[in-house]
């Protein structure tokens, strides 16, 4: 790079998280300069025709749970910019003999669906489906600060505390919702179960 092209800082990769920081630190007043390997901009956030000439495929993500909680988005209007479609059924996890455990928006479907564990499940959950937006608040911050609302704060660190550690699941007595819980803390892509795995599980499950 020219001495004349010197930039007060590189982003690597134009995805929503590369953006973002370039955006943010052009804001700031730095000038920015943003490095992309692939043709187009948007990172896994992309959408192309991969098979079929106007056929869309998803170039990696295809669900995006906390892109309305993310304060980045938020200042931006992404709810204005953005159609997105919350479907009535959140998420599913295939199980053998065709089974699969079902998440559904309504909490008292999901707890139905789940039978004698349907109870359990609510204590685990509701208290936080309750406080959502707290959650999310609580999760997407710092963590050195005081949380705004320690209730709910202090509700969420006991269950990532709980499914974080070799106790996770034993308030469960069939393998639907320990399978449900664990494959959403999978995309976490860290070893389970852990504190991390435990946190990123119940947030996008909440």
């Amino acid at each position: 790079m020219a001495r004349g092209d010197a930039v007060d800082a590189i982003v690597v990769g134009s995805g929503p998280n590369g953006l973002a920081a370039a955006v943010t630190l052009a804001r700031a007043g730095l000038s920015v300069r943003v490095h992309e390997a692939a043709t187009e901009p948007g990172g896994g956030a992309r959408t192309a025709e991969l098979t079929l000439p106007g056929f869309r495929h998803d170039v990696c993500s295809a669900v995006h749970p906390m892109a309305l909680a993310s304060p980045f988005f938020r200042a931006f209007g992404l709810e204005r910019r953005i159609e997105l479609r919350v479907p009535e059924l959140s998420f599913a996890h295939p199980l053998d003999g065709g089974r699969a455990g079902l998440a559904w928006r309504d909490l008292d479907r999901t707890v139905d669906d789940l039978g004698r564990d349907g109870r359990a499940y609510r204590r685990l959950i509701a208290p936080l489906v309750a406080h959502e937006e707290a959650v999310t608040e609580f999760t997407g911050s710092t963590l050195l600060r005081v949380p705004r609302h320690p209730l709910v704060a202090t509700r969420f660190g006991a269950r990532a505390l709980e499914q974080g550690t070799p106790a996770w699941n034993l308030r469960f007595r069939g393998d639907v919702a320990p399978a449900m819980l664990t494959g959403v803390a999978a995309h976490a892509i860290r070893p389970l179960p852990s504190l991390g795995t435990a946190g990123t599980g119940l947030v996008l499950t909440t």
